[in-house]
């Protein structure tokens, strides 16, 4: 899925992902200094989505507000949602080598506090360094700053779940529910 494509305009899924994950009712001016947009280009997205019943203009006072439509707010999520998972899984394809299984949790609907369990093999330092900037970076263009992600090699979740590790055992019966 290429959300660009659906909705036609890198600019709309700019801002769509901006009202989702960072903040609503937000001016158009406001708009144009946080994300790498003219003011004309956000405008005519911004009226488009007004025109097609997905986002709230307040045109009160002198400023106008933009924020999304409590109606249409979980299912456009989930989507964009969807679509992260979909990032992250391809992203993770890339690295099939080293990265054994992975496990989207809080972020996704799932009751644990982290966002993201990664088990990794065959992997060194600089390595999951690397998949860490670009898992942050997949997150950052969704304006999400602050992500839990759990790196654990597969070595250590075996040693913890021989142990009785409260963490994995979590982790085991959240697998077996889903």
């Amino acid at each position: 899925m290429n959300l660009e494509k659906l909705f036609w305009s890198k600019t709309k899924v700019d801002i769509l992902k901006y009202l989702l994950f960072r903040r609503q009712w937000i001016s158009m001016r406001a708009l144009e200094s946080e994300l790498d947009w003219t003011f004309p280009a956000i405008k005519k997205q911004v009226d488009s989505l007004n025109e097609a019943w997905v986002v709230d203009v307040n045109k009160e006072g002198q400023w106008r507000s933009i924020s999304l439509k409590p109606d249409f707010f979980e299912k456009i999520r989930d989507i964009f949602f969807f679509w992260l998972k979909q990032q992250l899984v391809e992203l993770f394809g890339t690295y099939d080598a080293m990265i054994d299984k992975y496990y989207f949790w809080k972020r996704f609907w799932v009751d644990l506090d982290m966002d993201l369990i990664v088990i990794y093999k065959n992997a060194e330092k600089p390595q999951i360094d690397k998949i860490k900037d670009e898992i942050n970076s997949i997150f950052r263009d969704y304006f999400i700053e602050i992500v839990y992600v759990v790196f654990m090699s597969n070595e250590e979740r075996e040693k913890r779940y021989r142990l009785a590790d409260r963490f994995v055992l979590q982790i085991m019966r959240s697998i077996q529910k889903s």
